[in-house]
């Protein structure tokens, strides 16, 4: 028999919605079904079997549940996240209560009031979660399938309850005269940056994206595979970041440059101390090497925005061989990105927008930066994706990658140009950023390329991939 978890937290049959994929993760099993009449999916999720025969029995635990987490609480006398939670019911309360560990999951999320939205924030195949109005259900953006429908509902104090708890978290302070809030909601079962929006600036009523990382992060083989960039575009950009050459990745939102960012982030030499100066938290866990973190954002004790610009601008005194400065999004963060890259300080970043010429005449036009300035970033390496839907789905994919030139102009490099290069390094690429490489670096073309394909072909082998 086949049950679905509905709006109330209770199971119900269905079976006259036809199945097009079905997965399992943790104790839930996700059907995607074809909506009839229509060209949509819905995204249907339900406990597997055992945990639903467990959870018949569980009216027995719930009240000495509540009396163990009242004492836990009352022992930190604070706030106690997620992970404190999770941890203290998978540690002794679990033994004593002699709790099946199928349980365990949805104990912890009846007992925060997450069970219906629970299932969205763990299935790694869910990218995107979106929420429009507390009235309406959550839709989805799959992995795999695309934009889904579900039939997961909210009531309005259920909503206000998983804001507060994200809220919490990050020690934020979400009202009237500050009604929106990006943070992040992280814990071992899932990693999020989920971004609300109340009134006044809303019009009616809450508005919630929460953004999906997965644990199981894309990799530059997985990429390639894909169809996101080609091997040789691939093999260019690990040789470009393994010898300290600047990068921007530009693009509209949800076209994957926080996912690239990450794949290349991985190939910065391990010896290499790296700095982050981040929103939220999206830098990669799979880099080995130092990483020295900085989280800005608002201080709800200062009643302030700490300055990314200011702490960008701090970098020349922490001593970094690498800097990833996450999202630019201002004229302050543009002009202190600059500064540091006029000083040599090689750094990668992703920037909204739609191509660097683009880009250009909008640091020049718009913030006013002068183009003598943008010169000094040279080397520096664009890459432009782009994002587009076939049928629900959506394709992402490298559109194009560019370089400055000596000359402080925007040069479209070719898959031969990068053809070229790859095969015959000794000649002359005509790529002005390679020749900087050679003329000031004194490195070994040969040998740095096949430094970079061996890495890449070595990775490939560890994850079974095509490169």
């Amino acid at each position: 028999m086949n049950y679905q978890l509905n709006n109330d937290s209770k199971f119900i049959q269905h079976n006259k919605k036809r199945s097009f994929d079905s997965y399992s993760f943790q104790c839930f099993v996700v059907s995607i079904v074809k909506l009839p009449h229509i060209n949509e999916f819905e995204y249907q999720v339900r406990y597997d079997p055992l945990t639903y025969n467990h959870l018949k029995h569980f009216d027995r635990y719930e009240k000495e549940i509540k009396f163990f987490l009242k004492e836990f609480v009352l022992q930190h006398k604070d706030f106690c996240t997620f992970d404190q939670i999770y941890n203290y019911l998978s540690g002794d309360i679990s033994n004593q209560l002699e709790l099946p560990n199928q349980l365990l999951i949805p104990v912890l999320l009846r007992t925060l009031g997450l069970e219906k939205i629970g299932p969205l924030l763990i299935d790694d195949q869910i990218d995107e979660i979106y929420l429009d109005s507390s009235k309406k259900n959550f839709y989805i953006d799959h992995s795999k399938h695309g934009r889904c429908n579900t039939a997961i509902r909210l009531t309005k104090e259920e909503v206000e309850s998983f804001i507060y708890r994200v809220a919490l978290e990050n020690d934020f302070s979400l009202n009237k005269s500050n009604p929106t809030m990006k943070s992040d909601f992280v814990s071992k079962l899932f990693h999020t940056r989920v971004t609300v929006d109340i009134p006044p600036l809303t019009i009616e009523d809450i508005h919630i994206d929460i953004r999906k990382f997965r644990s199981n992060k894309l990799r530059i083989p997985d990429l390639v595979n894909n169809g996101s960039l080609t091997l040789n575009q691939a093999l260019l950009l690990i040789f470009l970041i393994q010898n300290q050459i600047s990068i921007s990745i530009i693009g509209p939102p949800n076209s994957g440059k926080t996912t690239l960012q990450n794949a290349l982030i991985e190939y910065i030499p391990p010896h290499f101390r790296l700095l982050s100066v981040e929103d939220v938290l999206e830098t990669t866990e799979t880099r080995q090497g130092n990483i020295v973190k900085f989280r800005l954002g608002y201080d709800p004790q200062e009643s302030m925005v700490l300055s990314k610009s200011l702490e960008i601008q701090k970098i020349l005194h922490r001593s970094p061989d690498f800097v990833n400065l996450g999202e630019l999004s201002t004229k302050d963060n543009f002009s202190a990105f600059l500064n540091v890259l006029s000083v040599g300080i090689p750094s990668i970043q992703t920037i909204h927008g739609r191509n660097p010429e683009f880009l250009f005449k909008r640091l020049k036009d718009i913030y006013g930066i002068p183009l003598e300035l943008l010169k000094t970033s040279f080397p520096h390496i664009f890459i432009e994706l782009n994002v587009s839907w076939i049928r629900n789905v959506k394709k992402r994919a490298i559109m194009r990658i560019a370089e400055l030139t000596n000359e402080g102009k925007i040069k479209i490099l070719s898959e031969k140009d990068f053809e070229l290069f790859l095969s015959h390094p000794n000649s002359d690429s005509g790529i002005s950023t390679l020749d900087f490489l050679i003329t000031h670096n004194q490195i070994n073309l040969n040998e740095a390329i096949i430094n970079s394909k061996n890495i890449a072909l070595e990775l490939c082998k560890e994850e079974h991939c095509e490169i």
